[in-house]
């Protein structure tokens, strides 16, 4: 018998009527709830979500402080040349201010604990090496803790630790002991053998603080141990969700094109940005710069790179991280405490320092550019540590001969009628262009400054670069015409061209040699390596940069064959 169809129909329509019961007793439930959650939701106050809040930081780099015991009296060697030897012929040839370091450490911190910073870091060279030094340093940051309540971390320097601890040097370990309270004692992990620690600036931030010393050398590396825990520490970051800001004293990526790197720093580059590290403060090469580059990845890394704060212009830096990206903004030291000067400083240095820091600060410079000269180009020093040359030979008396001749080439005036770079190029009809500039030396400091400002566009021209060639060609000239033995001169120019040692193939050759100098230490010092603004800018962080990782033999090659070039190609 066949089935009727109205029965299969009633069934169906039963199963649809009871499914229907279901979801209108199931919404009825879930109403229910919400009426119940809205009646809880009147008694409780409502917050809203706050976002992280921003991190701001007080950055400073080399501030090599010295303290009293450790200034000694002023050495008065290579002064020969400077114009105003009695004001500021103790300056180091360097620029760093040593005998003002305390009161200018004083004026950072001061401002620190005014500032709305969270922290102060502190990137690597905080004294010169000195046991005492540290100790009255590491006084003057626990007295800041103590009245501003904000921590302040530290990482060392080339020049801070001694391989073997002794009694003026302190080793690494007497390093740790003596800053304990600026970051280790805070640290969420320390690496057993250096410096390197973690501690977290606050909820969202953790500071890897990477010791990249070699223990009694300029140079820097990461050690494959060191290397391994920062490894490590950018796993625990992850998992902990913290992001990273690391600082360590030596450079990550390059600034210009002559400065030393660390070994396989493109390696380390571009795995910092693929593994969450966007920020690397750094200090060492004592200028303002911000460098920039991506992985293959195309993850972005930085290089703020902050000047020594003892060294004209005397900056430091405020950073806000917020919103995924990194606001850099560059102070610099207005003034001192005239009251915290050594009494080895006269009555007119103190009186000028306190009238007007900048101003003092920059002459102290532009002098120091002048000594640095007087060592390297007018001294045989160098020249003697370069070939081990021993005083009495033959090759020594050379030398000695040819650096006085270069030195005092150098080292005279631009303008005049006599024994000047003027003078020098009156006979070939080559005239210099008038300016404030008295000697040499004064306009290779305005480049020099240039780049340790960190705007180098703004503080030179372009006439002071042509004046700077116009200087070189004019030293040159004075010092091949005043060499004793002009006639081996000669003899090796020839033997080298096949062109005979006239005035005219002297004018030449000094012209090439300027120019090629020139057009080389202009690009491979005082021009950016890379794209970011260097004193005020907002870097945005998680962004793909176009890459220029080059190494550093490559770099060398690089100014080698544009040297070469330029000397030939006029």
């Amino acid at each position: 018998m066949t089935p009727a169809f109205s029965d299969g129909r009633d069934f169906l329509q039963k199963k649809k009527k009871e499914q229907r019961c279901w979801v209108v007793k199931r919404r009825n439930q879930v109403l229910a709830v919400l009426c119940i959650l809205c009646l809880l939701a009147g008694q409780v106050p409502i917050r809203p979500l706050a976002a992280a809040a921003p991190l701001r930081l007080t950055v400073a780099a080399d501030p090599h402080f010295q303290c009293a015991a450790d200034l000694g009296a002023f050495s008065d060697e290579y002064t020969a040349h400077l114009l105003d030897p009695d004001l500021y012929g103790y300056a180091s040839t360097q620029g760093q201010m040593n005998y003002e370091s305390e009161a200018i450490l004083a004026e950072l911190l001061s401002a620190f604990e005014a500032s709305d910073s969270d922290c102060l870091l502190i990137a690597g060279d905080l004294t010169n090496g000195k046991r005492s030094s540290h100790l009255a340093f590491a006084a003057y940051l626990h007295q800041a803790e103590q009245r501003s309540g904000k921590p302040i971390f530290v990482i060392n320097g080339n020049h801070d630790c001694a391989a073997e601890s002794s009694e003026s040097a302190v080793s690494m370990e007497e390093f740790r002991e003596i800053y304990a309270e600026f970051g280790y004692n805070e640290a969420v992990a320390r690496h057993d053998s250096s410096a390197s620690y973690a501690a977290d600036l606050n909820g969202q931030y953790r500071l890897l603080a990477i010791d990249s010393c070699i223990y009694g050398e300029d140079d820097g590396k990461l050690g494959a141990d060191v290397f391994r825990w920062i490894k490590a520490q950018t796993k625990q970051a992850k998992a902990d969700g913290k992001t990273l800001i690391a600082m360590m004293h030596h450079s990550i990526l390059p600034h210009y094109e002559l400065q030393p790197m660390l070994d396989l720093w493109q390696i380390y580059a571009g795995w910092f940005a693929d593994h969450g590290i966007q920020t690397v403060l750094t200090g060492h090469i004592h200028a303002n710069d911000i460098s920039s580059a991506s992985s293959d990845r195309g993850n972005v890394l930085y290089d703020i790179q902050t000047g020594s704060l003892i060294s004209a212009p005397n900056a430091w830096r405020t950073l806000c991280f917020d919103r995924g990206g990194v606001t850099v903004e560059t102070r610099f030291i207005e003034k001192i405490d005239g009251s915290l000067l050594p009494g080895t400083l006269t009555a007119q240095q103190k009186a000028l320092l306190q009238a007007d820091f900048p101003a003092y600060a920059h002459a102290y410079f532009v002098s120091g550019v002048g000594k640095w000269l007087n060592r390297n180009v007018g001294s045989v020093n160098r020249l003697v540590r370069w070939f081990k040359l021993k005083e009495g030979t033959r090759a020594y008396a050379a030398a000695e001969q040819l650096t006085g001749t270069l030195g005092d080439a150098v080292g005279q005036d631009i303008y005049g009628p006599d024994k000047s770079i003027e003078a020098a190029l009156a006979p070939f009809g080559v005239t210099v262009a008038p300016s404030d500039y008295q000697k040499p030396y004064e306009v290779a400091a305005t480049l020099m400054y240039g780049f340790f400002h960190g705007d180098e566009q703004t503080v030179s021209s372009d006439a002071d670069l042509s004046l700077l060639l116009t200087c070189l060609e004019g030293a040159i000239l004075s010092a091949a015409q005043n060499l004793p033995d002009r006639a081996s001169l000669g003899a090796l120019v020839y033997q080298l061209t096949g062109l005979p040692l006239s005035s005219a193939a002297l004018r030449k050759t000094a012209e090439k040699l300027a120019f090629a100098l020139l057009k080389t230490l202009a690009g491979g010092i005082a021009d950016d390596y890379s794209a970011p603004a260097d004193l005020n800018v907002t870097l945005p962080l998680f962004t793909a940069k176009k890459a220029v990782l080059l190494h550093p033999l490559l770099r060398f090659f690089r100014l080698v064959t544009k040297f070469v070039k330029s000397v030939f190609s006029r």
